[in-house]
């Protein structure tokens, strides 16, 4: 009784009072929701991030020193990586002080997290819901910068040897092609070698890899295709 006593005192005296049952459901289902929601976002910026990968010629890029380093880094979408990292964060947090939490290791539920986020943002990937999510944020959101946006920048630095754009015309070894500002550039390819489904047909979109002549005309040494749809053999010109 004088246990029972003392833990009564304690009560009265720190005006501790009992949390109903409804308060306790509504707790573990706000951090369990919480959870699932991180496995949303995660399976977003996993199937964004493949697909930022499918959109990639590295070989294209394989000489030149540093390359797929810098790019690797620029296609990586850390909007998408932040904010599934801080919901889940945030709902491991939350899941250990719900009724069973204590029973999930913070690494279970971490690694359980990854696994599910890898299952699903593989299945948005082949459904196309990657590409049709990044269209969503890039039409609503201003701030927003989409892989296609990023992509256009990396490509548009004639003076480091990265060029692209739309072919309008073609003759011989000798292609003209406008750049996304507008700007006309007389490519040579010849010698140069084309990767992917390439034809140089006009109004193709294509990437080069060269360098600017004294006389601004860009030699190309390796031309692939803008949009990656498929592979055939290298020709090279």
């Amino acid at each position: 009784m004088e246990n029972s006593q003392k833990l009564l005192e304690k009560i009265q005296k720190q005006k501790i009072s009992q949390k109903s049952r409804l308060q306790f459901t509504l707790k573990n289902a706000f951090f369990w929701s919480l959870f699932t929601f991180s496995i949303i976002i995660g399976g977003l910026s996993f199937s964004i991030i493949v697909f930022a990968f499918s959109q990639t010629d590295f070989d294209l890029l394989s000489n030149i020193p540093n390359s797929k380093v810098e790019l690797f880094l620029g296609l990586l979408p850390f909007f998408w990586i932040f904010s599934s990292l801080a919901f889940l964060f945030v709902s491991i947090f939350g899941i250990r002080h719900t009724k069973t939490g204590y029973r999930h290791s913070p690494f279970l539920v971490f690694g359980s997290s990854i696994i599910l986020s890898i299952i699903l943002g593989t299945s948005l990937f082949f459904i196309g819901g990657a590409e049709r999510m990044e269209q969503i944020f890039a039409e609503n959101i201003p701030i927003y910068e989409s892989l296609e946006e990023r992509k256009i920048s990396r490509w548009s630095l004639p003076e480091n040897g990265f060029l692209s754009g739309r072919i309008i015309e073609k003759e011989e070894t000798i292609i003209i092609i406008e750049d996304w500002n507008g700007k006309k550039w007389e490519v040579d390819f010849k010698g140069a070698i084309i990767k992917g489904r390439v034809f140089l047909e006009k109004n193709e979109k294509i990437k080069i890899v060269g360098k600017i002549s004294e006389n601004d005309i860009f030699i190309a040494r390796q031309i692939g295709p803008w949009e990656r749809i498929g592979k055939r053999l290298d020709i090279k010109y």
